[in-house]
């Protein structure tokens, strides 16, 4: 198997911000990516509702445990009688009588299989929880990276609009300039004027989007806009896709993914299920000791120390424990089953995302080149207007292309990022290439 994880991964996570998060700009803290996984691990709700359950499974197997150290309980009684007592045909006396009593008695099992096996059945509903609270945090964490990465591209989009409305407002004032003199038409003015409308349109459904995003931003992190904005993404990292598909992902996915820990886990508790249930066939021995000590005329035994060996032999019980246990083997088998399901859906899953990312990869370096092109062929046609070869319809088409093929280019890196993540998020490593993350799971 290749290396776990290509250093150029860890690289990637390190830079998709600053180190710093103290420093300020517009007065507002600045905020990376490993800070915003941070705070969601920190403050999402059902992430901390995973982890108290983990501790209630931790406290089961604190219980289990408790069945095999002894047992010991101490009772008093005190109360009142009145009795009559016969000595002959026609003599009898009746009198009151207070009464007291005290044991102390104690349980040690020697051998039961059944609470023997509840304790490897505690011990792996505590496994199967915490599988589930780290996959919980995997989800939460790559949620977080999500909106960071949906809000910055929004963010960066919309400043690839606004410098076209800006390109545009230009051109429509240079037009009207050029009306007043005489060198430009009412028709050129008004197709200036629409395009830039067009493209006030497109700017308010983006910010509509990036408030949506925002928000989703803030209710995952818990970090506001009003006290926090993002920090800028290095959007140069797409090149290091090569080296981060070198990784031998599916390998690196069955060891490590979250969703495969978990069906692996529950296979293990439908084993040990298995044979807590089976254990009721077998017989118990107990060790019991009981001290007693009475102050009553209603029996001569004043005290007594009695130490005993117990032996339990379960004979009948209408079936219900070959039906438990049949029950829990078909769970088993159940349980088996669904790992197999499992491994082929995350090998699906990891193919997907594997030849996803290549093709990001190439539809960048396409639109890489793309973006050139428009550049040179905006150049050209306002060389072209300037000497009145090309229409205005010509130039302002060129701009609205190159910025297009721009915002093409925006979606598709983030898109590139995002996979990236999604990989390793799948692959169970995301936890690992977060500085710090490992500390706080």
């Amino acid at each position: 198997m290749k290396a776990t994880v290509t250093s150029s991964l860890l690289i990637f996570c390190l830079a998709s911000g600053p180190a710093v998060s103290q420093d300020k700009m517009q007065d507002k803290t600045i905020v990376d990516l490993s800070q915003a996984y941070t705070s969601a691990l920190q403050n999402n709700f059902g992430l901390r509702s995973q982890q108290a359950g983990f501790k209630g499974e931790k406290e089961a197997t604190r219980e289990a445990w408790a069945g095999v150290l002894p047992q010991v309980e101490a009772s008093a009684s005190y109360g009142q009688s009145r009795f009559t007592r016969d000595f002959g045909v026609n003599d009898s006396i009746t009198d009151t009588d207070e009464h007291t009593s005290y044991n102390v008695n104690l349980s040690q099992v020697v051998y039961s299989g059944r609470t023997f096996n509840s304790i490897g059945r505690a011990n792996k509903g505590e496994e199967l929880a915490k599988q589930e609270l780290r996959n919980r945090s995997l989800e939460t964490g790559y949620s977080a990276i999500e909106a960071f990465l949906r809000t910055s591209a929004l963010g960066r989009e919309i400043g690839v609009v606004e410098d076209e409305r800006a390109s545009h407002r230009r051109r429509l004032d240079q037009m009207e300039s050029m009306r007043e003199r005489g060198l430009a038409s009412r028709a050129d003015v008004l197709e200036a004027r629409a395009t830039i409308d067009q493209t006030e349109a497109d700017l308010t459904g983006l910010r509509t989007e990036y408030q949506a995003a925002k928000q989703n931003f803030t209710a995952i992190t818990g970090l506001s806009f009003k006290e926090i904005q993002l920090a800028p993404t290095d959007e140069t990292l797409w090149r290091k896709t090569p080296a981060v598909l070198r990784t031998d992902w599916v390998a690196l996915a069955l060891k490590n993914s979250g969703q495969l820990s978990i069906a692996s886990a529950n296979l293990e508790m439908a084993r040990a299920t298995r044979s807590y249930e089976r254990s009721g066939h077998y017989p118990e021995i107990y060790l019991n000791a009981r001290y007693t000590e009475n102050d009553t005329f209603a029996t001569n035994l004043r005290e007594e120390t009695r130490v005993e060996v117990q032996l339990k032999l379960p004979i009948y019980k209408g079936g219900a424990t070959s039906a438990r246990t049949r029950q829990a083997a078909y769970r088993e088998e159940a349980s088996k089953l669904e790992l197999q399901h499992k491994e082929q859906l995350v090998r699906v899953e990891v193919t997907r995302l594997v030849e996803g990312l290549e093709g990001s990869y190439q539809t960048i370096k396409a639109l890489d080149t793309a973006k050139e092109s428009a550049a040179a062929s905006l150049e050209a046609a306002e060389r072209g207007f300037a000497s009145g070869i090309r229409s205005l319809s010509d130039l302002l088409d060129a701009r609205s292309r190159l910025s297009t093929t721009e915002r093409d280019q925006v979606r598709e890196i983030y898109k590139n990022f995002q996979l990236q993540y999604e990989l390793m998020q799948v692959a169970g490593v995301l936890d690992k290439q977060i500085p710090g993350s490992a500390q706080r799971n």
